[in-house]
């Protein structure tokens, strides 16, 4: 009996260990100083479920998308008129000075869906960067959550957890998208780009 303790000790180990390395976890005040530039550093896309978006942040997420990031973004409009229409009006086409359409604008690859009411139902907050790392927890995008309340986060690398968590968002967006256009609205119902994106 005692010779199948020690076997059966290292397999725990070896288990948690591996586990240790797949994520780390993060609680407290300020949680922002390092999840900001870690949200914002992506370069090829960045997928984000965020009840309260504040409008500096909804306007990072225009800036990325301008220099070609794929950004996917679900939020709320409950108390979240400006930061609505910061992303609503990115995909508006720029005009010159006589009102046509610039030769040279381009549609960011930005996708938004939005929850028009009833933002109880909206409570996933979920962060995907280049498909490297996934950041979930109880943190929404605003300087109050990110700076000043105490927050919890877990941070995925490995690239199992990571793909799961996009099939997760993915699964999340259909989920709304069932809801029917009087409690949403989006881009499209279900981006292709979803598909050739990823960067797992």
């Amino acid at each position: 009996m005692h010779g199948m303790e020690a076997p059966s000790l290292i397999i725990f180990f070896i288990l948690l260990h591996d586990i240790s390395l797949r994520m780390r976890t993060y609680i407290g005040r300020s949680l922002g100083t390092f999840l900001e530039l870690m949200i914002f550093s992506a370069n090829k896309l960045l997928w984000v479920s965020s009840p309260s978006l504040s409008p500096k942040y909804a306007q990072k997420l225009v800036d990325l998308s301008k220099k070609g990031v794929d950004i996917k973004v679900i939020t709320s409009a409950y108390k979240n008129e400006e930061t609505v229409n910061i992303i609503k009006n990115s995909l508006k086409p720029e005009r010159n000075a006589r009102g046509e359409i610039r030769g040279d604008w381009v549609s960011p690859p930005l996708d938004y869906l939005i929850l028009k009411k009833n933002s109880s139902i909206q409570k996933v907050k979920m962060y995907i960067v280049d498909g490297k790392q996934a950041i979930i927890g109880s943190l929404s995008l605003t300087e109050e959550e990110l700076y000043n309340s105490i927050e919890y986060i877990v941070i995925l690398d490995d690239p199992r957890d990571v793909e799961k968590t996009m099939d997760d968002f993915i699964s999340l967006w259909k989920l709304y998208v069932g809801l029917g256009d009087d409690f949403m609205e989006c881009t499209r119902s279900f981006p292709s780009k979803f598909f050739v994106s990823r960067m797992t």
